[in-house]
């Protein structure tokens, strides 16, 4: 772990290791019953299952689960 120090500030530079699609899958069926009634839809277990793959197929510049989760990759057409 590397500490520098910057405007007085301290900053570590910590790494984390990323989750698992399994993992992933868990924290999607807890933030289920969130999502669904904020946004007023319905969010299929099929769904959060395949999530995490397509994710890592193609959204390379996070890490799981933020790219999952991230609202500037999600959206819908109507």
């Amino acid at each position: 772990m590397k500490a520098r120090q910057k405007w007085g500030l301290l900053v570590l530079n910590i790494r984390i290791k990323e989750a698992t699609a399994a993992d992933c899958v868990s924290i999607l069926c807890d933030l289920k019953v969130n999502y669904e009634s904020y946004f007023g839809v319905r969010i299929l277990d099929s769904a959060l299952i395949i999530a995490p793959q397509l994710s890592n197929r193609y959204i390379t510049n996070q890490i799981l689960p933020n790219k999952v989760i991230d609202k500037k990759y999600s959206f819908i057409k109507f």
